[in-house]
């Protein structure tokens, strides 16, 4: 079973133009993932594209107008009592806390909200405050005006761990944050994922999602446009890699034009300083067979490879290619 199940899910919204006229807006057009128990799954796309309709529509905040989602086998309509006691959910890391309480003291109230008998919110509290790192910090008995965006995200997470979910569906968690705080909440939603957790999560920030994710989905304009883990994306793509190679080598010239009949080679260029060249090369090719290739090549013309470095694509060169291809991968 899926953690998480979305098939050809609609959402239809009424905009209104001016006094008497309105417009239907598709911002979902039959979305179509399943996100595997256990893993880190990341909803990219746009502004615009349907990302965070999707998690509310997923969170019960919002009914489809058509298709289906599950969270752990149940129904988002249905079973939205059931959903509502198996997920966490973050949509905005500073909201949903009073001011003037401490972190402890809105966690103490959140839980009593949900049902908690006083003595296990307390105790729960104190768990979830050590799990996210403000207890360490000394914070949890600091004022919620006093805390820092990167404190308010820590907040956020031990709000929604306090019921112990099995899903978390996070909505650009890392919005805003300073670099050493965006990295605690990567290692956070890594850690809860190896806990055995399914996380949906969005945004913008490729380089973390790359870090994270174990699967991508990616949506633009309400239609997914493309799926898969971010190294299969990017194998899709055929996205060039730039390899730099210092060779020492009796004929240079003899290295490289064997180099450009081995490999797909877009680009090329090399200087020469005695029997040292500097070649770099843009390859439409896997790291792995460059790296033969050339180390092939050296070994049959006798030349010594003093340097070599292929520089992959990352998965925001990725994303832009698909994104503004307008296909699909």
């Amino acid at each position: 079973m899926h953690g998480i199940e979305v098939n050809n899910l609609v959402k239809r919204y009424i905009v209104k133009e001016g006094l008497r006229r309105k417009r239907v807006v598709e911002a979902l057009k039959g979305i179509s993932f399943h996100v595997k128990k256990g893993s880190i799954h990341a909803l990219l796309g746009p502004n615009g594209a349907g990302k965070t309709t999707t998690i509310k529509i997923l969170s019960t905040l919002l009914l489809p107008d058509g298709g289906e989602a599950k969270v752990l086998g149940f129904d988002v309509v249905r079973d939205a009592d059931k959903v509502r006691k198996v997920i966490g959910v973050v949509l905005d890391v500073s909201k949903g806390f009073y001011m003037s309480l401490s972190g402890y003291e809105n966690l103490v109230f959140y839980g009593l909200l949900k049902g908690l008998p006083l003595s296990d919110a307390r105790r729960r509290v104190k768990e979830v405050l050590e799990i996210v790192g403000l207890e360490s910090m000394k914070a949890s008995n600091r004022p919620y005006y006093t805390y820092s965006l990167g404190m308010r995200a820590r907040l956020a997470f031990a709000k929604v761990l306090l019921t112990n979910p099995e899903v978390l569906l996070l909505d650009e968690p890392t919005l805003g944050l300073d670099v050493e705080s965006a990295r605690a909440v990567r290692e956070l939603i890594q850690k809860l994922a190896k806990e055995g957790r399914t996380i949906l999560v969005t945004g913008h920030n490729m380089f973390e999602i790359e870090q994270i994710a174990d699967n991508v989905t990616i949506i633009n304009e309400g239609r997914v446009i493309a799926q898969g883990t971010p190294s299969e994306l990017k194998e899709r793509v055929g996205l060039i890699h730039k390899v730099s190679i210092k060779i020492s080598s009796g004929n240079v010239q003899q290295f490289v034009n064997y180099l450009k009949g081995s490999l797909p080679i877009e680009r090329l260029s090399y200087n020469t300083m005695g029997n040292t060249a500097h070649i770099s090369a843009y390859v439409k090719a896997g790291r792995e067979h460059i790296a033969q290739v050339v180390f092939d090549l050296a070994r049959r013309y006798d030349a010594k490879i003093l340097d070599l470095s292929i520089i992959e694509p990352s998965l925001e060169d990725t994303y832009i290619a698909i994104v503004k291809g307008g296909g699909s991968a």
